[in-house]
């Protein structure tokens, strides 16, 4: 037993203790914040205002502005400031009402990947300010995240941070590196290739994949633009849907048939395709644009109907999502880091400048106004 002077002082601290935790002011914690920014800031955010009914207008969207404090995350959260927003085709699908990448709801922000750079984070969370990160942030010049829902964005001295969305980007130089190697295989030297949508984002990288592995690559794209751009840049045969006879074009460039085929359009191009494939040929199916603009989960996707082709010529078609071939990520990075540094990749950018410019860059993707990966900088 303790003495009675001993258990009176151990009473005494005891009491302290408490007195000190419910009468004294609790000290806050210290602020995480970017210097010399002020609390409040003017926070912009596209949000779905309607539902496209076919192609997105820029009417769906609507501009809302608000004033955002930045010293009050919740312990969990950060802000983050938007520095550069990436465009991509899938992104059309999510503004439908069921979406495989996640509906976004009436008055919700527009899906958009994006880099930016931490200016406030909450006690708990395990960023602090002046990280650069990258993730689903949406069309906003500040993002209030968790940070489950982004990653830390790998700066690299000779690497700009424009391609981390685009050529080596998930969604872009990844998925294209996947789709050409991984897949199916790789095409084989002499083979003939055909890339649709092959000015596009990933199609442009596709593109510039295959005919690296020695195949014969025809890429078919919209426009005399285009078509210039696969041919004189890219170097390959290109044809021009726009200008019609797909078929002659088609029979003109690959009087062998084909071999091998990356489809991101899908549509009457992959039927054109499966009527000329030769024995033991390979489909990968990448996307399909040409489908997207309100046809997906309401029964009118356009199928391919030469799908028999397939049975005859003893060929496989397969359609894949980048994110089951994680394990492929290091491999792609390191070789797309290579050719690219080594000048023997490029991926052309389309940049838009403002906020304000997203709902025509949304539009100019799928009317066929641009080359290569769009980028909003903010």
């Amino acid at each position: 037993m303790c003495s009675r002077i001993t258990c009176l002082s151990l009473l005494i601290l005891i009491a302290a203790i408490v007195a000190s935790k419910w009468l004294l002011p609790s000290t806050p914690p210290p602020l995480r914040i970017l210097p010399d920014l002020t609390c409040n800031q003017q926070r912009e955010r596209w949000v779905l205002n309607s539902r496209p009914s076919g192609a997105f207008k820029v009417s769906d969207a609507k501009l809302i502005t608000d004033v955002l404090d930045i010293c009050k995350p919740s312990p969990g959260e950060v802000v983050v400031k938007m520095e550069t927003l990436g465009l991509d085709a899938f992104l059309r699908t999510m503004l439908d009402a069921e979406a495989f990448h996640g509906a976004v709801d009436i008055g919700k922000t527009l899906p958009a990947f994006g880099i930016g750079t931490i200016v406030a984070s909450g006690v708990n969370a395990t960023f602090t300010p002046g990280t650069v990160v990258m993730g689903m942030f949406g069309a906003t010049n500040y993002a209030v995240v968790t940070p489950g829902e982004m990653g830390p964005f790998p700066t690299l001295p000779i690497v700009p941070p424009e391609l981390g969305l685009g050529l080596l980007s998930l969604t872009t130089g990844i998925t294209a590196h996947v789709g050409i190697y991984n897949v199916l295989g790789s095409p084989k030297k002499d083979q003939t290739v055909v890339i649709s949508a092959a000015a596009g984002a990933v199609g442009t990288v596709a593109t510039q994949l295959a005919k690296r592995t020695g195949a014969k690559v025809i890429g078919v794209a919209g426009g005399p633009q285009k078509r210039a751009f696969l041919e004189d840049d890219l170097g390959v045969l290109a044809v021009d849907y726009k200008a019609g006879d797909v078929k002659g074009q088609l029979d003109k460039l690959a009087p062998d048939g084909i071999d091998f085929f990356f489809d991101g359009a899908g549509g009457d191009i992959l039927d054109e395709v499966l009527a000329r494939i030769n024995y033991n040929s390979r489909i990968v199916i990448c996307g399909a644009a040409s489908q997207y603009s309100g046809n997906l989960n309401v029964g009118s996707v356009q199928g391919p109907s030469n799908y028999l082709k397939l049975a005859e010529k003893d060929s496989t078609m397969k359609g894949f999502v980048v994110l089951n071939y994680m394990w492929r990520i290091p491999f792609a990075m390191i070789d797309l880091i290579y050719l690219w540094s080594t000048s023997k990749i490029a991926l052309r950018e389309s940049i838009v400048h403002g906020l304000n410019e997203f709902p025509d860059a949304m539009v100019k993707m799928f009317s066929g106004g641009h080359i290569g990966k769009i980028l909003v900088k903010l």
